[in-house]
């Protein structure tokens, strides 16, 4: 575990270094060539010089190098798994001549506490004239790891290595021992668990989820640099997410929620609500990035608490990445490194944030491994969603297009309030940090789903009651 800590503080560093390099360097050429510049003017921008847009650009590339780093510098097991395409789980069993069971097992002595972690892939081949079946093993992704296993009676199994080698074994509840010709003992016993840790999973997910979100950034920035309809942005972000379910294979499938009796298991009906749930969150973020810091700490915030929930995971160093290149991007956004030096999110930036911690928390909650129930998900992006939701609902009925630019978002009025961009972050902030810990709380306890989702309901009702009346009282203008 010490190891799997130091691999994950170097990533956090190695992350943060080269978030910080690139953008500064994205930002020298924003300037160089007057290109991706936000202009402050009159009517909703109140920085006082021109800013380059570059933050999200900077936060993914750096993303993205960390992450070669991780496969080809350090030396430790990565878990490469591609299955065929298909959106339904249960079709992944696939014939003889492919792999018919994958799992994820660690293995051990019985008096030795150092673990083997491994992805075994296991083909079932049928013999048509002696009619027995055997299973040809692969340990990870190399054939010269591969093995042959026969049953030959209840519990017993000729192994049958690379090298020719046979082995016997016998299975039982307890483990797996070797035995001699005799039928003699002649190993400790080894145990096998499920494991879910020690791996970096490089999945069809990972890979499909790589190169859509480049793609998108791309289209964003675009947006960012000459502009597009809300409508055609929607399109775009409803087909990433239309085709990451597709390469993916992951959609949410279940809320493991019991409403009145009804189970809410969504089946294909949750590839519609998957997009619908992944457009909103993406929006989410996007509309709370208005002052500096908030859609950046917010998505600290949310993946911090996706690390804590699924058990300090820390071989999942996606999550590590992915913070210190955000880290790395707020010591320019905030000012840290002069106020001259400051840059912005951009749409590219908090679109790319949204999406991210939208599809993390969808394959934590929807994969195998089940890290994390999906009703918390709800916990962590608790304050871009309750404002999203509140700010669109009180625009309609105002009468006023929902994806309106305007100074009617909580850290608008908020701002107002205080006098301070820094007192309002940090509030803000600090009240995503009690949602997000709520979460965690309730999915570490006895709680079930359905108790999250109402004590959810009740603090949301809170919240916006809460939030009308102070801002009321204390005459906010907020539009």
């Amino acid at each position: 575990m010490s190891m799997l800590f130091s691999i994950a503080v170097t990533l956090l560093f190695l992350s943060f270094f080269a978030s910080v390099v690139f953008t500064g360097y994205f930002r020298n050429i924003a300037r160089a060539n007057k290109l991706l510049i936000d202009i402050p003017d009159k009517s909703r921008k109140f920085h006082f010089r021109p800013t380059p847009l570059i933050g999200g650009l900077s936060i993914h590339v750096s993303m993205l190098l960390s992450s070669l780093f991780m496969l080809f510098l350090i030396d430790y097991k990565y878990d490469f798994q591609f299955d065929g395409m298909s959106l339904s789980k249960s079709s992944q069993m696939q014939s003889s001549s492919e792999v018919g069971y994958s799992k994820k097992l660690s293995i051990k002595k019985e008096n030795d506490e150092n673990t083997e972690n491994f992805r075994l892939n296991v083909t079932k081949q049928t013999d048509n004239i002696e009619n027995s079946e055997t299973f040809d093993v692969k340990f990870g992704s190399s054939n010269s790891e591969s093995i042959n296993i026969t049953q030959n009676s209840q519990g017993i199994f000729n192994v049958t290595l690379s090298n020719g080698q046979i082995k016997t074994y016998r299975a039982t509840d307890s483990g797996i021992v070797e035995l001699n010709s005799s039928g003699d003992e002649i190993s400790e016993l080894f145990i096998i668990d499920n494991a879910s840790t020690q791996f970096f999973s490089f999945s069809a997910f990972t890979a499909a989820f790589i190169i859509i979100a480049v793609l998108l950034q791309l289209f964003i920035l675009y947006d960012d640099a000459f502009g597009i309809k809300a409508s055609k942005r929607l399109i775009l972000q409803g087909t990433a997410s239309l085709a990451l379910i597709y390469f993916g294979e992951i959609y949410i499938e279940n809320l493991q929620i019991s409403l009145l009796g009804i189970d809410l298991d969504l089946g294909y009906w949750g590839i519609p609500f998957t997009i619908f749930a992944v457009v909103g969150i993406i929006n989410a973020f996007n509309m709370i990035d208005g002052i500096n810091g908030l859609c950046a700490g917010f998505a600290l915030v949310a993946l911090g608490a996706l690390q804590i929930a699924s058990g300090f995971d820390v071989a999942n160093y996606s999550l590590v990445i992915a913070m210190g290149s955000i880290i790395g991007f707020l010591f320019y956004n905030l000012g840290f490194l002069g106020i001259k030096r400051r840059v912005f999110l951009g749409d590219n930036g908090s679109t790319f944030l949204g999406f991210f911690v939208a599809w993390t928390c969808i394959n934590y909650s929807q994969s195998s491994e089940n890290l994390i129930k999906p009703v918390t998900c709800l916990w962590f992006v608790a304050i871009p969603l309750l404002d999203c939701l509140g700010v669109m609902v009180s625009r309609l009925i105002k009468g006023i297009l929902p994806f309106s630019p305007g100074r009617d978002h909580i850290h608008h009025k908020l701002q107002l309030l205080t006098k301070s961009s820094s007192k309002t972050l940090m509030g803000l902030l600090i009240l995503g940090t009690f949602f997000a810990g709520a979460g965690i709380f309730i999915e570490k306890s006895y709680l079930s789903s359905e108790t999250s989702f109402i004590v959810f309901l009740i603090l949301a009702v809170i919240y916006y009651v809460g939030s009308s009346r102070i801002f009321k009282t204390n005459k906010v203008i907020s539009y």
